[in-house]
């Protein structure tokens, strides 16, 4: 998770390369067996070696940083196996108390931030520059400041922007959800009021849509149910239509599919969807094949680098439709998989692929290690599925 998402370690090379070798130990250490990872191993390294044929030698440090970024999440995901999940829930439980620990006496008072950032002692300001604009990013290790945070107060959490951190908060809330068989526990109402505190569009749409499918399907009373069906689709609603950040921010950003598309190269989330799909129509090989992804093979727009924050359609233009295909078909039989172990309804699978989609329109999930090692859980959770009077163990949390 740290190289997936919080500031201190993404795009960090010293701290992957360390990362990369502590994995490489662990792969002796716990006697990884790739055998039953193969099959997509060998269709990432395919797809890879023919982005290489097709843009040149300059695309081999960017496919070999992809190839190992996949190895990372593999040898967690064997080294864990089914710990995986109690792991990652372990992880989350104590970063959504410690972000609201920092976030609850900023928001009753925001002068509390300035005099954190001035006196707290693990402080590393990070810098960055964005069309000529200097930002500064605050992090305190478990908790970041993100450069508006002065402007919209968000629980940004250690993630780099507060709609990244409800982004994974759901994907906690859902996978213990179905190991504890129901939404509202303890640890899930801490996930849900964690939500609540990003004020991330995508994120409440997902907590509506989840919370609503969720207990429409499980509910056994047609009048509960129906009941249940029309709170949500009022709820979501009003949402939509008095929240500031929701429906006015989605139609703003639609207005604006041109000029971010053509002078920002595609910095929202509908440009985004607009560039990558139009790209595909740049070379046949991409629809099958992708882009790669390096940059350069974007289209010519005026800022090649930006970062694209459409997840779900950049992983079609990178990658291509059929890689695409076969992702979402892991991501529901990893998701199946754990319903299966933990006697779950298998129907939260398909309400999650659903559900991780939409997060992605927002958010460049599915380029990073976390998510490959969540579509690859299938393979220890079938296993352990199999095994006769299987039982969970709970381990002391491995980050990916």
């Amino acid at each position: 998770m740290a190289t997936s998402g919080m500031p201190l370690f993404i795009d960090n090379v010293p701290v992957f390369l360390a990362y990369f070798g502590y994995c490489i130990f662990c792969f002796f250490y716990f006697k990884v067996n790739l055998r039953y990872f193969l099959p997509f191993l060998l269709l990432f390294c395919g797809i890879l070696f023919v982005q290489f044929l097709n843009t040149g030698t300059y695309y081999t440090l960017t496919a070999v940083a992809q190839l190992m970024i996949l190895m990372t999440a593999v040898i967690t995901v064997d080294a864990l196996k089914e710990r995986f999940v109690s792991s990652f829930l372990q992880i989350m439980y104590y970063i959504a108390i410690i972000s609201l620990v920092f976030f609850i006496p900023i928001f009753i008072q925001p002068g509390v931030a300035d005099l954190l950032i001035a006196h707290f002692p693990i402080h590393v300001p990070i810098e960055k520059e964005s069309y000529g604009i200097r930002q500064i990013i605050h992090s305190f290790l478990f908790f970041n400041f993100s450069p508006d945070f002065n402007f919209r107060i968000r629980n940004v959490g250690p993630f780099w922007e507060a709609g990244v951190y409800g982004g994974y908060l759901m994907v906690t809330l859902i996978l213990n959800s179905i190991k504890e068989r129901s939404i509202f526990n303890r640890k899930g109402i801490l996930f849900i009021f964690c939500i609540l505190t990003t004020f991330s569009t995508t994120a409440y749409l997902a907590l509506f849509l989840f919370i609503g499918v969720y207990y429409a399907v499980k509910i056994g009373s047609p009048i509960l149910r129906a009941v249940s069906i029309l709170v949500f689709a009022g709820g979501f609603g009003y949402a939509y239509a008095e929240l500031e950040f929701l429906g006015s921010k989605i139609e703003d950003e639609m207005k604006l599919v041109a000029y971010d598309a053509q002078v920002q190269g595609g910095n929202s989330r509908m440009a985004s969807a607009y560039l990558d799909i139009t790209e595909l129509d740049e070379n046949k090989l991409f629809i099958f094949f992708g882009r790669g992804n390096h940059p350069e093979h974007r289209v010519a727009t005026r800022d090649k680098a930006v970062q694209r924050n459409n997840g779900t359609t950049d992983v079609i233009a990178v990658w291509g439709i059929p890689f695409f295909i076969i992702y979402v078909l892991l991501m529901g039989r990893s998701i199946r998989s754990l319903c299966v172990y933990y006697k779950e309804k298998t129907f939260v699978a398909l309400l999650f692929v659903i559900i991780m989609l939409t997060l992605g329109v927002s958010e460049p999930y599915f380029r990073f290690g976390f998510f490959y090692a969540l579509v690859l859980l299938y393979i220890p959770f079938e296993h352990a599925s199999k095994r006769p009077d299987d039982s969970v163990t709970e381990l002391q949390p491995v980050i990916t």
